[in-house]
């Protein structure tokens, strides 16, 4: 049995000892100290203030493959940054073998000092397991059954004290693991963007119950790492983004390939493929992919702004020359029963009405667009239910189609369908404004309960979700002016927060006050 009584004498190992250790010299005390599992080890980057934090510990990572050990408490002392680790004997084994010295993709090489046994664990007491539930619990949706672990690893929250990449096997099967103990059923599981190269936690954590898998933006080498998801029934699964996509030259050996490891698979990268003949069938369609993340976006905040209980909070977002127009598709006579009369001021070209109507409800300018919009019902639109095309793109301009339900928040709740065409344009900072808005409401094919579109309708000051360069900047120097640290924490601050300044001032404070911001993150 391991003695871990002894008292400990902290050594420090610097290139010339992790060359020795590498040769296989005894060096008895040192490896003695790297098989302690009672003991924090301190791994120093030299001059590591010149990279991010996500790049060193990458650069670290990928360095001890296939070891593993799991970053705490990253901080920075003068030009230099560290962190600590336990239980990582092999890890620090092959950290010898590079001579201490990091190949870093970004710039020089790091260079590291390591201080073996730095301090006792029950000097300092660190429990992950309570930081992983609170961001397991925070990504789970139990209205969907839907766990978000995009970017596991970025979570604010949990990042503050560990990095803990889902790339790492033993991480990704810890947090599967905790998953099926803590969480109630998952249907819905987006992966996607955590450099996953192997799914085996999948299988071992039997996680039995997924049945729509998102795996988009990975390092998925082959069709055959999907083994692991045999005994699921996965209907849905997105693998665009990945590099086994670039190993069949059709869509039906692609499809084939992927059958063989879900054989009831019904859309695959969003394409429904059971067609029995007919051509695919895109849910969405955007003809560069490189795109799509700009146009989701915008759809989340144009309605994220339309569901508020003020329109004018759409103020800014439509050009100063825009158009807009509404056309309905319910009788008059109908609508008066329905409670639907405010959406009968319409302007529908199909109908042989006077010209001078269809004139007065095309509206220009955005204060003439605000007006119009605030005197339609109250919202919600079920972005779920969304169908997206970029129907045109050359750059500078995008035309948008959107369709899908959305319920009116009225005395006569009811579901409705609705079609919407956006032009946006590209101005100063790529920033987009709508310079025409195309609006189409009508009833749905069948009756839908409002109940079964359950509302989420967020009452809190509204943000934008992407900013202009200028806007970074103006937002950097207000932070920089409210807390006095310099620009590199605020801009950490200010990232963790996807700049929203209220929450990177909060979660500054909280730091503060708990002494987890170092002295030298101050301006001097």
């Amino acid at each position: 049995m391991q003695r871990t009584s002894l008292p400990i004498v902290p050594m420090q190992l610097d290139s010339s000892i992790a060359i020795k250790i590498s040769m296989g010299g005894s060096m008895f005390q040192e490896r003695t100290l790297m098989g302690r599992s009672d003991v924090w080890h301190k791994i120093k980057i030299v001059k590591g203030t010149q990279y991010d934090k996500e790049t060193v510990l990458k650069a670290i990572l990928n360095a001890i493959e296939p070891a593993e050990l799991i970053p705490v408490k990253y901080q920075t002392n003068g030009e230099d940054t560290f962190f600590l680790a336990r239980n990582c004997a092999h890890a620090l084994d092959k950290l010898c073998k590079t001579n201490l010295i990091i190949k870093n993709p970004d710039g020089g090489p790091l260079i590291l000092i390591i201080t073996l046994g730095f301090t006792s664990i029950h000097d300092l007491k660190i429990n992950l397991q309570p930081l992983l539930l609170t961001a397991l619990t925070k990504k789970y949706d139990p209205n969907n059954r839907t766990l978000d672990l995009e970017q596991f690893h970025k979570d604010p929250d949990m990042s503050k004290t560990v990095y803990c990449p889902l790339s790492q096997q033993r991480t990704f099967n810890h947090v599967l693991k905790l998953t099926k103990t803590a969480i109630a059923t998952v249907e819905h599981l987006n992966l996607q963007k955590n450099e996953l190269f192997n799914l085996t936690p999948i299988e071992t954590s039997s996680l039995t119950s997924i049945k729509y898998l998102d795996l988009r933006h990975n390092n998925l080498i082959a069709m055959e790492t999907l083994t692991p998801l045999k005994n699921l029934c996965i209907l849905k699964l997105w693998l665009d983004g990945n590099p086994l996509c670039e190993n069949y030259s059709s869509s039906k050996q692609y499809i084939d390939s992927a059958m063989k490891y879900c054989p009831n698979l019904i859309q695959l990268d969003g394409v429904y493929i059971r067609t029995f003949g007919l051509p695919l069938i895109y849910t969405n369609y955007f003809k560069n992919e490189s795109r799509e993340e700009l146009v989701i976006k915008f759809i989340n905040h144009f309605f994220t702004l339309y569901d508020q209980s003020d329109r004018m909070v759409l103020k800014g977002l439509y050009y100063k020359n825009a158009f807009y127009s509404l056309s309905f598709g319910i009788p008059t006579s109908v609508a008066h029963k329905r409670n639907l009369t405010q959406f009968t001021a319409s302007r529908n070209l199909l109908k042989n009405v006077d010209l001078n109507k269809k004139r007065q409800h095309l509206y220009y300018g955005q204060d003439n667009i605000l007006n119009s919009l605030k005197r339609l019902p109250r919202s919600y639109h079920d972005k779920s239910s969304f169908i997206c095309d970029l129907m045109f793109d050359d750059g500078k301009c995008l035309v948008i189609s959107v369709s899908g339900l959305f319920k009116t928040m009225n005395n006569s709740s009811q579901v409705l369908v609705f079609n919407r065409t956006f032009i946006i344009q590209a101005g100063l900072d790529n920033e987009y404004n709508i310079i025409n808005d195309q609006y189409h409401v009508d009833s749905t094919l069948e009756e839908i309960s409002p109940n079964r579109l359950e509302t989420k309708i967020s009452y809190e000051e509204i943000f934008p979700s992407c900013f202009s360069v200028n806007e970074k900047k103006e937002l950097l120097n207000k932070f920089t002016e409210i807390t006095t640290l310099n620009n590199d924490w605020c801009q950490t601050y200010l990232e963790e927060a996807k700049w929203n300044i209220r929450k990177a001032v909060s979660n500054f404070m909280k730091d503060y006050k708990s002494s987890s911001v170092p002295t030298d993150a101050f301006l001097r």
